[in-house]
């Protein structure tokens, strides 16, 4: 698959999956723009990864599972940042 036919699939799946994958962070982080920075970032290390290792079989997982690795980052870093504090 060419880069182009990746980054037109990687559009399509982000626009039948972003409004889920925002929702379920938004859930998790309790903040819809914090939610709608970690979906962007999950979809950013997609366009970076899939061109070289194709799309995954489920990619809409994909993106979420990624989002949310990097959402209880955030709750780990600012938990500890407060008990520093």
């Amino acid at each position: 698959m060419t880069n182009t036919a990746v980054h037109l699939s990687v559009d399509a799946i982000w626009r039948n999956e972003s409004a889920w994958i925002i929702a379920g962070l938004t859930r998790i982080v309790r903040d819809a723009g914090i939610a709608e920075d970690l979906a962007q970032d999950a979809l950013l290390i997609a366009l970076e990864r899939w061109p070289l290792l194709g799309i995954p079989d489920n990619p809409g997982a994909w993106l979420m599972a990624t989002a949310k690795r990097r959402a209880i980052d955030l709750l780990r870093r600012n938990k500890l940042r407060d008990r520093k504090l």
